[in-house]
């Protein structure tokens, strides 16, 4: 929750860089100031004068002096043009006045400069003029109001006509890339891309800072959208471009976050972690204390889920005592309930609950996000805890807002924390209700991603398209001109030879003769030689085509096989919970804990799709991470009441195929749980030990502990229960062997080939 209001804070505050009026804005203060210091009263001084005022109102940090500052220079640059009677200048610095009202919050003074603006640029038939003044008025209009955003989108739009028409293309982009940003904001998201994509296209020729500001744009849109890997993708893109123009504003920070946010959405905070540094760095650099107190909960947050428990609360009690306020110290409280509830700490998250619930008594209810931010975390506590009714009277506070203000992804979180807290009270009918109502908005959202991810696929391929065409048509222009060309030399040297048949002698008048059959003959050659070079330029650009389609049919095809191993993974999800919902009622020991073991069964299938879903490969996973996180939800599920037993894991970095990979899962859950179960009893101190390794075309896997070890009299070939025969089954499927030693506890060895996918053997064999 916190995140979402955080990334409408960034989008709201973030402030985009201005269009240049003339080349001299992209250039620093101190080389303007020199400029301005050496150069005479002419029109290259009003457009200095113009320039430094434009830098005064894009500081990261505007202050009262900066304003003044760019309202003298614009006053200066009105006085000396109206001298020169250069209308340019006129015109802009009466703009710049505008922008200043409209930056002060003036909105009535710059509308009513703008449309001066617009008046005098209609009466001496200045198009620039006219068209920034349309821009201006924009301005003057509220986003936030959907009637005052349709007339801010309908005078931009006249604004780009002008443009357009004009061919300004650096103008151009930036007021498409303002327009998409409007048409997103309105929902009309397809037609958003489209223009940012021409505004793309535009930028590359005309200013790279521009490009960074697109690219921005694109990556936060799909961020919004959840499309997190081309938001990772454009954003790494604009930092990129960033860096190649030198750009040191609070944009950069503003990226960076967007980075950091994406990798937090996919689970990747080690990544994070950088990118959220860089954000403070740059903060502090600026003073900016309000961006340092929006980053650093997220920062902690991202120690906190890579296990450097000291450096998050080390953040967040730095966080505390920067706080004043009753709304900052409601906040900073939350956040440390927030890590202390993942980090498992709940005997201290209970102080930090009781102030919460403390604080909000004293908080005006008109604080939204504050106060849902605190539902949510008094509900995930009361949740973890074990206090289903005081759970349930917050989930239900949370979901009441979440209600009121649209918020899906919160309405999705709190109809699953419906579903936990109503199995617990065994009401399995409402609960099912609850989880399907769960797994509808998330296929809705999932389903608009998929949409958004459609239409920037189509976008980009029809943009390659265009500029493939503009650059064939550009070819062709450039060979028309060189036949005009050559044939126009033909023909002077035609009637150049017509003239000397006039003057010159019979021998001369052969010799011409010759040479003109030559000629022919050459450009005979040379016209069948063109015609081969274009046969040749045909067959590559068909060859180029049916390689583009191959491509995207693969790319199809993995997305599908993506989507085919999320719906698994989701549905053995359902299945599992469908275990634990049943559990719920039975009284029966032995009934339970047969569940149990199913649970973890299915889990260890659920966990190998949700990882050929989360990453890139399609048919193999990676056997150490999918190993350590079977082996954590075994400990979970099984050690956490005693935690007597400790699991130490030496996996080697080994891709195994899903075909392979499943028995296996299986077998280590069988015997991992049994270990747990039988080897240690009364609650007995011990270690099990797992080491997989390759050697040559074959996988060992060794599962030791130093429990009581089996029976003297415990026949394995004779033993017919039910975790035995899953074991020889499963071995059996692998193609190989296992083996059962006892020596100070259990020993378990399995043995088996490495078995390459029929589609990878006959790529090896070709």
């Amino acid at each position: 929750m916190k995140n979402a209001f955080l990334c409408i804070f960034l989008l709201l505050t973030a402030i985009p860089a201005l269009a240049q009026t003339s080349n001299l804005d992209e250039l620093p203060m101190p080389v303007l100031r020199q400029k301005l210091a050496t150069s005479t009263n002419d029109t290259n001084k009003v457009q200095v004068q113009l320039a430094l005022g434009h830098l005064m109102l894009q500081k990261p940090v505007s202050v009262e002096r900066d304003i003044d500052s760019a309202r003298k220079f614009a006053s200066q640059a009105s006085v000396l043009s109206r001298q020169l009677n250069y209308h340019f200048g006129i015109i802009n610095s009466m703009l710049l006045n505008s922008e200043i009202a409209t930056n002060q919050g003036d909105r009535e003074t710059g509308l009513k400069i703008a449309q001066n603006v617009l008046a005098f640029s209609q009466k001496h038939h200045n198009s620039d003029g006219e068209a920034r003044s349309y821009h201006l008025i924009a301005q003057c209009y509220q986003r936030s109001d959907p009637v005052e955003l349709h007339k801010r989108i309908f005078y931009i739009n006249k604004s780009i006509a002008i443009f357009r028409k004009n061919r300004n293309a650096l103008w151009l982009s930036y007021l498409l890339t303002a327009n998409a940003d409007l048409l997103f904001q309105a929902g009309r998201t397809t037609e958003g891309l489209r223009l940012l994509f021409e505004a793309l296209n535009l930028g590359k020729g005309v200013s790279r800072r521009t490009v960074e500001g697109i690219y921005w744009n694109i990556g936060r849109t799909s961020f919004r959208l959840g499309d997190y890997t081309n938001a990772l993708k454009y954003n790494l893109l604009a930092l990129r471009t960033a860096r190649e123009v030198n750009d040191t504003t609070l944009q950069i920070s503003v990226i960076n976050h967007f980075i950091a946010s994406t990798y937090i959405k996919m689970q990747d905070y080690g990544r994070a972690i950088p990118y959220s540094l860089e954000v403070l760095k740059l903060a502090k650099r600026y003073n900016d204390s309000d961006f340092v107190n929006t980053e650093l909960p997220v920062l902690a947050s991202e120690y906190m889920h890579n296990k450097q428990v000291s450096k998050a609360l080390s953040i967040l009690n730095e966080l505390k005592s920067r706080a004043h306020s009753n709304l900052e110290n409601l906040s900073v409280s939350v956040d440390f309930l927030n890590n202390l509830i993942y980090a498992k700490r709940l005997v201290e998250a209970d102080q930090y609950a009781q102030e919460v619930k403390r604080l909000l008594a004293l908080i005006p209810p008109d604080n939204l996000k504050e106060v849902m931010n605190a539902y949510n975390a008094l509900a995930s506590y009361y949740s973890e805890t074990g206090q289903v009714k005081q759970a349930y009277h917050y989930t239900e506070l949370y979901a009441n807002m979440a209600h009121k203000l649209n918020y899906i992804a919160g309405i999705r979180t709190a109809e699953y924390r419906y579903y936990k807290l109503v199995s617990l009270k065994g009401d399995l009918k409402s609960a099912m209700a609850h989880l399907l109502k769960e797994q509808e908005i998330k296929d809705s959202i999932d389903n608009a991603e998929k949409a958004y991810q459609i239409s920037l696929l189509h976008i980009e391929n029809e943009t390659l398209e265009k500029n493939r065409h503009i650059d064939s048509l550009t070819r062709q222009a450039q060979i028309k001109d060189s036949k005009l060309k050559r044939n126009q030399l033909i023909q002077n040297v035609t009637i150049a030879g017509a003239v000397m048949l006039l003057t010159i002698t019979g021998l001369i008048y052969s010799r011409y003769r010759l040479k003109q059959r030559s000629n022919n003959l050459l450009t005979l050659q040379k016209s069948e030689i063109d015609e081969k070079n274009t046969a040749l330029q045909h067959l590559v650009i068909d060859k180029n085509e049916l390689l583009e389609d191959k491509d995207r049919l693969l790319l199809e095809k993995d997305l599908l096989l993506k989507e085919v191993n999320h719906r698994v993974k989701n549905n053995l999800q359902i299945v599992m919970n469908l275990l634990h919902s049943q559990s719920v009622y039975l009284s029966n020991e032995s009934a339970q804990q047969a569940i149990l073991e199913s649970q973890n069964r299915v889990r260890s299938i659920a966990l190998i799709h949700d990882q050929l879903y989360k990453t890139e490969h399609i048919s193999q996973i990676n056997l150490s991470s999918y190993i350590k996180e079977l082996i954590l939800s075994l400990d979970d599920s099984l050690n956490q009441k005693t935690n007597n037993v400790a699991i130490v894991c030496n996996i080697e970095n080994i891709a195994l195929d899903v075909s392979q990979a499943i028995p296996l899962g299986i077998v280590l859950n069988e015997m991992v749980t049994n270990a747990l179960k039988y080897a240690f009893p009364n609650d007995k101190i011990g270690s099990i030990k797992i080491v997989v390794k390759q050697t040559g075309s074959f996988i060992e896997m060794q599962i030791s502990d130093n429990g009581v070890g089996l029976p003297a009299d415990f026949d394995l070939e004779s033993t017919k229960t039910l975790g035995i025969t899953l074991l020889k089954g499963l071995t059996a499927q692998l193609k190989g062997t296992f083996a059962a030693e006892n020596n100070n506890g259990l020993t378990i060895t399995l043995r088996f080939p490495v078995e390459v996918p029929i589609n990878q053997a006959q790529l090896l064999n070709t």
